[in-house]
C-alpha cells in the first residue's frame, strides 16, 4: 500500500500527470481546427473554381459577343471627336473602305452624301450633349467610289475608353427602298404600257383645270381607242394583243410633247392631256400625227398587223369643266369617229 500510494504523489512532484478533462479538451480543440480547416479549404476550392468558371464564362461571352458583332449584318461604328474609332467587317464592306482608312479618316462626314451631312452632323453633337436626338432615322451614305446608297441608322450615347462616344448601327436599305419605289411605281403607272394609269390622270386634269382657272388658258382632253382589238386578241392571242398595246403606246407617245400626260385607262383605251392648247387647230394637228403614224403596219409575233384608232377631243372650258365632264365629252366624240370608221369599213 505504501509503495502504490507514492507513486502518484512521484508523477505530480515529477510533472507528468495530466488531467483527463485536459486531454479531451485539447482533443476537441484540435478536431475543431482541423475541421475548420478542412472546411475553409473546401470553400477556397469552391470559390476558385466558381471564378474560374465565372472567368470562363465571360470569355465565352466575350467571344460570342465579338462573334456576333464581327458577323453582324448590319455595319457597327464607334464615333469619338467625329473621328471613326471602331467598325465592324459590315461597315467596311458596306463603305467600301478597308478599316484601316476608315480610321485614318479626320471625320465621319465622307461617309454621309452632302445633302445628309448637316443633319447628321447635328445628330451626332446633340447625341453627345446628352440631348435629344432621333433613335432611328433615314439617311443617304456614300461608297468609297462615290456612289450613294440609302441606310437606317440608331444610334446611342457610350462611354470608349473613359471618353464619350456614339455607337452606331446601320442597315443598307437599298433592296427596301427599290422594293417600295417599285409598289410606287405599280400604283401610278399601268404594269403593260409604263404609261400612267387613271388615277394619276384624273389627279393632273384636276390640277390642269385649277391652273387654267387662274390663266384662262384652254386645254384639250384626247380620247383613244383601237378599232377591232378583239379581233387581234381572238385571232393571234393575248400575247399578240399586248404586243400590240405596247408597240401602240410607243408610236403615239413619240408625238406627243415632254408636256403631255399620256395614260392607259383599261383595255385599249388611252387619254392623253393636252395643256396649252389654243383650240380645236392645235387638237386636230396632233391627231393627224397619231393616225398618221399608225398607217405604219406593225409587226407582232411574226405577224403584220394593220391598227386603227379612233379619237375623240374635248376643250376646256367649251366643253366641260370638270374631270368628268371633259373625259365623257371626249368619249363621245371618239365613240362618234368610232362608228363613222365601222361604217365606211363596211
Amino acid at each position: 500500500m505504501e509503495v502504490s500510494a507514492k507513486a502518484p504523489t512521484a508523477l505530480i512532484e515529477a510533472g507528468y500527470s495530466v488531467s483527463p478533462i485536459f486531454c479531451w479538451s485539447v482533443s476537441l480543440l484540435l478536431l475543431i481546427l482541423l475541421l475548420a480547416g478542412a472546411w475553409c479549404l473546401l470553400r477556397f476550392r469552391r470559390a476558385m473554381a466558381a471564378q474560374s468558371l465565372l472567368v470562363q464564362e465571360l470569355r465565352e461571352g466575350a467571344d460570342s459577343f465579338r462573334y456576333l458583332v464581327e458577323n453582324a449584318h448590319e455595319g457597327i461604328a464607334v464615333v469619338q471627336n467625329t473621328r471613326l474609332v471602331y467598325l465592324n467587317p459590315r461597315m467596311c464592306e458596306m463603305s467600301g473602305y478597308g478599316e484601316a482608312e476608315l480610321k485614318a479618316l479626320p471625320s465621319f462626314m465622307p461617309l454621309i452624301h452632302p445633302s445628309a451631312r448637316d443633319e447628321m452632323m447635328a445628330n451626332y453633337q446633340r447625341r453627345i450633349a446628352g440631348e435629344g436626338a432621333p433613335h432611328r432615322y433615314e439617311s443617304l451614305f456614300l461608297r468609297k467610289d462615290g456612289t450613294s446608297y440609302p441606310i437606317e441608322i440608331s444610334g446611342a450615347a457610350i462611354v470608349w475608353g473613359g471618353q464619350p462616344a456614339t455607337l452606331n448601327m446601320l442597315s443598307d436599305i437599298s433592296d427596301r427602298k427599290a422594293a417600295e419605289e417599285k409598289i410606287l411605281y405599280l400604283a401610278h403607272h399601268d404594269s403593260l404600257t409604263g404609261l400612267v394609269n387613271r388615277s394619276v390622270l384624273n389627279e393632273r386634269i384636276k390640277q390642269t383645270i385649277g391652273l387654267a382657272q387662274r390663266s384662262k388658258d384652254p386645254f384639250a382632253v384626247l380620247f383613244i381607242d383601237l378599232n377591232a382589238f378583239k379581233q387581234v386578241n381572238d385571232t393571234y392571242g393575248h400575247e399578240a394583243g399586248d404586243a400590240l398595246l405596247q408597240q401602240v403606246a410607243q408610236r403615239i407617245k413619240q408625238q406627243l410633247r415632254d408636256t403631255d400626260t399620256f395614260a392607259r385607262i383599261g383595255g385599249d383605251e388611252f387619254v392623253v392631256l393636252l395643256p396649252q392648247i389654243k383650240d380645236n387647230q392645235g387638237v386636230n394637228q396632233i391627231m393627224a400625227r397619231i393616225e398618221e403614224a399608225m398607217a405604219e403596219l406593225f409587226q407582232i409575233q411574226h405577224h403584220t398587223l394593220q391598227c386603227h384608232v379612233s379619237q375623240g377631243a374635248a376643250l376646256y372650258p367649251e366643253d366641260g369643266t370638270s374631270v368628268q365632264a371633259l373625259l365623257s365629252q371626249a368619249d363621245k366624240n371618239m365613240y362618234a369617229d368610232k362608228c363613222n370608221y365601222y361604217v365606211s369599213n363596211n
